[in-house]
C-alpha cells in the first residue's frame, strides 16, 4: 500500500453535493395540484438544513410536457404551470443567499415539435430553419412501400423517424415523435444553443447539467444499427448516434462559455463505456464537462432486450461498475458523479436491495453511506433524504403517467393482445423500474395528499400511500431519521474532506455477494467503509481483509458511533441487516511496503512545530531524546519552576517479555492534537512554555518514548500541568505503538488503553 503522490486538483464542485428538484412533483404553492417553482423557494431551509450546496433545477422552462418538460418549446421563457421568469430569479436569490449554487438543465439534443423552430423548418424545404433539423428523404422496399431512412428504434418505442406529409420526408427524433433532434452540424443551432447558455449564466445559474449530451453529433452517414432484437424492425442506432465525431469539438465550445463564468457542468452520457472516451470529456484540463453521468449501474437490472425485459443481478456486478470507474477517474484526473436515483430512475430501496418495511430505513442510510463516501460528486434526488420507495403493486396501468411506460404498454397490447402473461410481467416490470417510480410527488406531512397540494385538490399524480409514515415533518427533527441520517454522511464528507473528496479509493473483499466494503485513503489517513448488503445479520473478520487496526468508528446507521464501536473490538465485526459503518483505521506499516511513505521515512525527520506568542515546542523524531534541549525551549526568567517528565519502555506486560517497541503516526494531525492540548495547558495553568517530544519508529527497553517539559510560575501548576499534557496526549494524540514480545508476537495498541496506575482502560478498541 504505497502512498500516491499524483496532483491533487481542488474545485469547489467536488466538494460539493447536489439535491435535484423535479418541479411538477416537489411542492405546489398555488393548489393547482402541481408543483412550482414558489413551491420550491418554501422549502429552501429545508434543503439547507440537509447540508447539500447545489440545488439542480429541472427544465421548467415553456413545453407542452409530452416528456415532462424535456420537450422544450421556448428556452426563454418558464411554463406557466411553475411560474415566470422572475420566479427562477427569485430562486437563485434564495439559493445564493444561503450558500448554495443552482444547477439548470440544458436539453439541446432535441425541442419540441412546438417550438417556432421547428414550425418553420417544417413548413418547407426552403426555409432558413431548414437545416436546424434533420430531414431525410424516405426509402422504398421492393414492394414500393415508403420506409424510414435507416432502421433506429426510438427511446420511447417504435421508429426514431417521422414521416411528414408537407414536405414528404422524414426527421430523427431520438425520443418522443414530438421530441425532433436538432442537426449541431448547422452553425447557426451551435450559435442559438451558446446565446441561451450565456442568457441564464448573465441570471446567476451556476451551471447545466446537459440532457443525453453525447447524442448531439451524429454519424453523417445515418446507417443502420445492428441487429440486435431479431424480433424488431427497430434496432438501436446508439453506435452511430453516441458520441460522434465531432462530440468534443462542440463541447469544448461550451466549456469555454462556462470557464468565464466558473460555471459546473455535468452531462448525461448514454451507451459510454469506454474509459478513453469517458477521459477526454472529463479528464483535468480538456475543458469539456466537470464530470458525466453513467449508466453500467443503473442498467444493471435490464434484460436482454431492454428496461422493460426482466432481469437479475448480483452485488459483485455492482461492485464491478465502482471497482472499474473508481480507481480510474482518480489516476486519470477524471471525476465521478456518484448517483442511485434521479427523475428516470427507480427508487433506490427497491432497486438495489430488498428490504422489508421494517429495515426500509436503515437499508436507506446504508445506501446513503455505501453512495455518497466514494471518489465524485454525490447527486441526491427529491425524496431520497426521506427514503421514499417505489409505487405500490397494486397500482394499475391507469395510475401510470410515463410516456416511456405506456408507449412499451401500447406495443404490447398490439403484438399480444391475448397474452395476459406477457401483460402480467409487463406490470411488474413497470412497478419496478417506470420513471413513475420517482414522479410521485414529495411526501412533505401525514396530511392528505401528503401536504403536497392541499387536501382538496387532486395532485397531477396520485401519492405514495405509504406517506403517513414516510415524510419529511415526521423525519426532518428525528434524530434517527433517514433524513437526518443523511445530513450526518455530508457533514462527515465535509469534515473529512481530504479523505472522502480528494483521497484514493480500493475495494475491500471483492468476491462477497454480501459485503460492499472500500476504503478511502490519503496520505496516510484511511477510513473503512463497510456496508452489509442483505436483511440478514453477519460476521465479517478484518483480518482476512487486510484489516489490523480500527482507531475510530466515525458513522454507523444504527446508533452513535461510540455505541457502535463496542460491537467492533476484537477480531470479528458483527453486522446487523443493512448495517453500514465507517470507520477511522489506525495506519500500520510493514516494510513490504514500497516506496517507504513520506512520514515513516527517517530522513524526513524530525517533524517540528514552534508556537513563537505561547512558547510551545512540539517535535516528533527518530533519533533519542533529547531531555536537555526540552528544558532550554521551556526556560523563562518567569518560571519559578521547569519540570521534565520522560516516559520509557519497560520489558513487560501482562505478564510477557517485551523485546522493543515501535510508535507511528500521522505527523499533520497529530501535530494539530498536540498544539490543542498544548494550548489549553498553557491557558488553565498560565504557563510560560510547553515542549512536547514523542519519538517514532523502534524504541529499545528503557529509553524514552516522550519527553514533556513544563515551566510555570509556581511548582504545583507546573507538575499537574505535566500530568494532564501526559494523559491528554496518550487520549487524544493521533500516535500508535506497537508491542513486539520475546515469544515473537506483537500487539498494535492505542496510546490510551492504560490509565496513569497501569490499569486497563475499558475503552472499545481493536
Amino acid at each position: 500500500m504505497s502512498l500516491s503522490t499524483k496532483p491533487i486538483h481542488r474545485a469547489w464542485w467536488k466538494e460539493s453535493s447536489v439535491y435535484q428538484i423535479w418541479p411538477r412533483s416537489y411542492k405546489d404553492s398555488n393548489d393547482d395540484g402541481i408543483g412550482d417553482i414558489p413551491g420550491i423557494i418554501s422549502q429552501l431551509d429545508y434543503i439547507h438544513k440537509l447540508g447539500v450546496d447545489i440545488v439542480w433545477l429541472c427544465p421548467s422552462y415553456k413545453s407542452p410536457q409530452v416528456d415532462m418538460g424535456y420537450d422544450i418549446a421556448d428556452y426563454y421563457s418558464i411554463a406557466d404551470e411553475y411560474g415566470t421568469v422572475a420566479d427562477v430569479e427569485a430562486l437563485i436569490r434564495g439559493c445564493h443567499q444561503r450558500g448554495m449554487k443552482l444547477l439548470m438543465d440544458l436539453v439541446v439534443n432535441h425541442t419540441s415539435d412546438q417550438h417556432e423552430w421547428f414550425k418553420k423548418s417544417r413548413s418547407s424545404k426552403d426555409n432558413e430553419y431548414r437545416n436546424w433539423y434533420i430531414w431525410k428523404p424516405a426509402k422504398y422496399d421492393e414492394a414500393g412501400n415508403r420506409q424510414p431512412p435507416n432502421n433506429w428504434v426510438s427511446h420511447f418505442q417504435g421508429s426514431a423517424w417521422q414521416y411528414d406529409e408537407l414536405t414528404d420526408e422524414y426527421y430523427l427524433h431520438l425520443f418522443a415523435t414530438e421530441q425532433p433532434d436538432l442537426n449541431w452540424e448547422h452553425p447557426p443551432v451551435r450559435k442559438a444553443v451558446h446565446d441561451i447558455i450565456r442568457f441564464w449564466l448573465e441570471k446567476g445559474c451556476d451551471g447545466y447539467r446537459m440532457d443525453v449530451i453525447n447524442f448531439i453529433s451524429k454519424d453523417q452517414r445515418y446507417p443502420d444499427g445492428p441487429i440486435q432484437d431479431p424480433h424488431s424492425p427497430w434496432q438501436s442506432g446508439d453506435k452511430y448516434y453516441a458520441n460522434g465525431p465531432r462530440l468534443h469539438e462542440y463541447l469544448q465550445d461550451i466549456g469555454e462559455i462556462l470557464k468565464e463564468h466558473d460555471a459546473f457542468s455535468v452531462g448525461e452520457m448514454p451507451f459510454v463505456t469506454d474509459e478513453q472516451e469517458v477521459l477526454r470529456a472529463v479528464q483535468a484540463g480538456r475543458n469539456e464537462l466537470n464530470m458525466i453521468f453513467s449508466f453500467e449501474h443503473v442498467n444493471v437490472d435490464h434484460g436482454k432486450y431492454g428496461k422493460f425485459d426482466p432481469g437479475s443481478w448480483e452485488l459483485t456486478d455492482l461492485k464491478s461498475f465502482f471497482e472499474r470507474w473508481q480507481p480510474f477517474m482518480y489516476e486519470n484526473d477524471g471525476w465521478n458523479a456518484l448517483y442511485w436515483e434521479n427523475h428516470d430512475q427507480p427508487r433506490s430501496i427497491d432497486r438495489y436491495t430488498e428490504a422489508s418495511e421494517e429495515h426500509e430505513g436503515v437499508a436507506a442510510k446504508m445506501l446513503a453511506v455505501a453512495l455518497a463516501l466514494q471518489s465524485g460528486t454525490p447527486f441526491i434526488y427529491q425524496g431520497q433524504e426521506l427514503g421514499m420507495r417505489n409505487v405500490p403493486k397494486s397500482w394499475g396501468i391507469e395510475k401510470y403517467q410515463d410516456i416511456d411506460c405506456l408507449n412499451h404498454w401500447k406495443l404490447l397490447l398490439k403484438e399480444k393482445p391475448s397474452d395476459t402473461a406477457a401483460q402480467k410481467i409487463a406490470l411488474q416490470e413497470y412497478q419496478k423500474k417506470s420513471r413513475d417510480n420517482a414522479r410521485t410527488p414529495v411526501q412533505w406531512s401525514d396530511a392528505p395528499n401528503a401536504g403536497f397540494t392541499a387536501p382538496t385538490i387532486k395532485p397531477w399524480m396520485s401519492v405514495n400511500d405509504n406517506y403517513p409514515r414516510i415524510n419529511a415533518a415526521v423525519e426532518i427533527d428525528d434524530s434517527n431519521s433517514v433524513y437526518t441520517f443523511w445530513a450526518s454522511v455530508l457533514r462527515l464528507r465535509k469534515e473529512y474532506k481530504d479523505v472522502f473528496v480528494y483521497g484514493s479509493w480500493t475495494v475491500v473483499d471483492a468476491p462477497s455477494q454480501d459485503i460492499f466494503a472500500f476504503t478511502r485513503q490519503f496520505d496516510d489517513q484511511k477510513v473503512l467503509v463497510l456496508c452489509n448488503w442483505t436483511e440478514r445479520s453477519l460476521t465479517w473478520d478484518p483480518r482476512d481483509n487486510g484489516i489490523t487496526a480500527t482507531k475510530d468508528m466515525l458513522l454507523n446507521n444504527y446508533e452513535a458511533p461510540a455505541e457502535a464501536l463496542k460491537r467492533f473490538s476484537g477480531h470479528t465485526f458483527n453486522l446487523r441487516p443493512f448495517e453500514a459503518s465507517v470507520l477511522l483505521l489506525a495506519y500500520i506499516f510493514t516494510m513490504e511496503e514500497s516506496p517507504l511513505p513520506a512520514h515513516l521515512d527517517p530522513t524526513t525527520y524530525p517533524r517540528s512545530q514552534h508556537d513563537a506568542t505561547q512558547n510551545i515546542h512540539l517535535t516528533l523524531t527518530y533519533s533519542p531524546l533529547d531531555p536537555t534541549t526540552y528544558l532550554a525551549e521551556t526556560s523563562s526568567a518567569a518560571a519559578g519552576a521547569n519540570t521534565l517528565f520522560l516516559g520509557t519502555t519497560r520489558d513487560t506486560f501482562e505478564g510477557r517479555s517485551v523485546s522493543q517497541l515501535s510508535y507511528t503516526t500521522y505527523p499533520p494531525l497529530a501535530l494539530k492534537t498536540l498544539q490543542t492540548i498544548a494550548e489549553a495547558a498553557v491557558h488553565k495553568h498560565r504557563l510560560k512554555g510547553v515542549s512536547i517530544a514523542h519519538r517514532l519508529g523502534v524504541v529499545p527497553i528503557k529509553e524514552a518514548s516522550i519527553a514533556i517539559a513544563v515551566s510555570a510560575g509556581h511548582r504545583a501548576a507546573a507538575w499537574r500541568a505535566g500530568e494532564e499534557i501526559l494523559e491528554a496526549c496518550k487520549e487524544r494524540a493521533e500516535i500508535w505503538k506497537r508491542e513486539e514480545f520475546v515469544d515473537g508476537g506483537m500487539e498494535w495498541r492505542a496510546n490510551a488503553d492504560r490509565d496513569a496506575e497501569g490499569n486497563a482502560v475499558n475503552k472499545a478498541t481493536s
